[in-house]
């Protein structure tokens, strides 16, 4: 009928088995201890349901970062606040930001994006088996994560001493995501599960398993700081741009002219001596009289090169100190002309009013060549002064320090010069004229010849190979 009737039901040996239920609705058996219920949901589900969302929270606020990021590198745009003096642009240009050549952030996120895959499917109910396959991916994959943030975060604090936002805020999301997946292993109870064979009576992993993935992640992880530590990261970029006959001198009114854009590309730089102590770039567009400027070296030198800075750029800081080395190992051989180009909008034209402009450089390249007008045997000792401190130098302590080189007086008539103003424009308009011509804005830039370095360098043999590619200047035959 429609009712139901339970009934006392026991085994051949008087054991009772439980109450039967009967009629339309459908019977269930309470069955013995020894056999269970197959369908009983498991009882991890409930816990994994409270981990997993966070845990895929964490790890879609990595993707997003580590995506932006590897955009950004590949396309080689401006990250959003990352300004020349910036601690993420000392970070994101360092040799730690790449990997065999390629930027950090591609491989992460393809990681990312796998861990993230392997939560989704560890989280279906699938067979023993399969769950078991998405938890040696989880596994692994955690630990990769787990390691290479540990290893980026330890770069930034204790070899970069700069932090990027963007890196620290995908590391530390990964980290936590990789912590969730990691505690929440669902181990096997019965040590005699297998993990790499069929077991479909079995669930959970396997201790022995669990260890031997973490070896597996830990090994990637190293391979990881290998290759960076054994295949360093060749950090510049050098066009070698073909010489023209002729072009178009690039200056703020032609600028304004053509809507912000060049009308015609420039020629080589074709830096060379057209006679004693003048310097001819870009076909006579620029001629600079090397008494008239700063230089690291001699201005009688044989051979010249150009350096463009700014003041607030750490990876200027760093090609300053080696080229101070390499002037000294070749001599009179190699001059060096130094000109601040401040990355600023501040007094810098020929940049974009959205540019990630550095803070006080026009102030600190004014306050520079302020150093060289009023006494120029104290300009080397203010460059080394201030590229010596480790986290920068700040407009006020600097002013203090030039003062004290060459007067107060001395060095605000200096300051009120149109002739600082002026160079820090000619600065600006060669800048812009290598710009144009590799299509690549970054600092710091050294012109050798008709080349154009552009990005930092790794050491002084670095800057050594260079000089004897495009000047000829042999290093064996030059001793300190």
């Amino acid at each position: 009928g429609e009712g139901q009737c339970l009934v006392k039901s026991e085994d051949a040996s008087g054991r009772r088995i439980g109450p039967v239920a009967t009629g339309r609705r459908r019977h269930q058996f309470y069955m013995s201890e020894n056999q269970g219920l197959p369908d009983q949901p498991e009882p991890e589900n409930g816990q994994r349901a409270r981990w997993l969302m966070p845990a895929r929270a964490l790890l879609g606020i990595a993707i997003l970062g580590a995506g932006y990021l590897a955009w950004v590198a590949l396309a080689h745009g401006s990250l959003a606040g990352c300004g020349t003096g910036s601690g993420c642009n000392k970070v994101l240009q360092s040799r730690w930001a790449y990997w065999l050549h390629l930027p950090v952030s591609v491989p992460a996120l393809l990681v990312y994006l796998a861990l993230l895959g392997a939560t989704v499917l560890a989280r279906k109910r699938t067979a023993p088996d399969d769950e078991r396959g998405a938890w040696a991916a989880i596994i692994a994959l955690s630990v990769i994560v787990a390691g290479a943030a540990l290893w980026f975060v330890g770069l930034q604090v204790f070899v970069l001493k700069a932090f990027c936002p963007f890196c620290m805020a995908a590391h530390v999301c990964g980290l936590a995501a990789a912590f969730l997946c990691l505690k929440n292993i669902p181990l096997a109870s019965d040590p005699a599960t297998p993990m790499w064979s069929a077991a479909p009576d079995k669930r959970g992993v396997p201790r022995a398993a669990v260890f031997s993935l973490i070896l597996i992640g830990l090994a990637v992880v190293a391979v990881l700081a290998g290759g960076q530590w054994l295949v360093p990261e060749q950090r510049n970029v050098v066009k070698l741009l073909p010489v023209r006959p002729s072009a178009v001198r690039v200056t703020h009114s032609t600028l304004a002219a053509s809507g912000g854009q060049s009308t015609n590309r420039p020629s080589s730089p074709n830096a060379h001596l057209v006679a004693p102590r003048l310097l001819s770039l870009y076909n006579n567009q620029f001629l600079i009289r090397l008494d008239d400027v700063p230089m690291i070296g001699s201005p009688g030198a044989s051979n010249v090169i150009v350096n463009l800075f700014d003041y607030t750029c750490p990876h200027c800081r760093e090609l300053h100190w080696i080229l101070v080395v390499a002037q000294r190992q070749f001599s009179n051989d190699l001059g060096i002309v130094s000109l601040p180009m401040p990355m600023s909008t501040n007094c810098n034209p020929l940049i974009p009013p959205d540019f990630n402009s550095s803070p006080n450089a026009c102030d600190l390249a004014r306050l520079g060549l302020a150093v060289w007008r009023a006494k120029p045997e104290a300009h080397r000792q203010f460059d080394d002064w201030f590229f010596s401190a480790d986290e920068g130098v700040s407009v006020e302590e600097a002013r203090k320090y030039a003062a004290q080189l060459v007067g107060t007086d001395k060095l605000e008539k200096a300051l009120s010069d149109p002739w600082v103003d002026k160079q820090i424009l000619t600065d600006c308009q060669l800048h812009f004229s290598n710009w144009q011509a590799t299509g690549r804005p970054g600092m710091p830039q050294l012109i050798l010849g008709g080349a154009v370095s552009i990005g930092p360098l790794n050491s002084v043999e670095h800057l050594q190979a260079l000089l004897n590619r495009y000047l000829g200047l042999d290093p064996g035959q030059n001793r300190f």
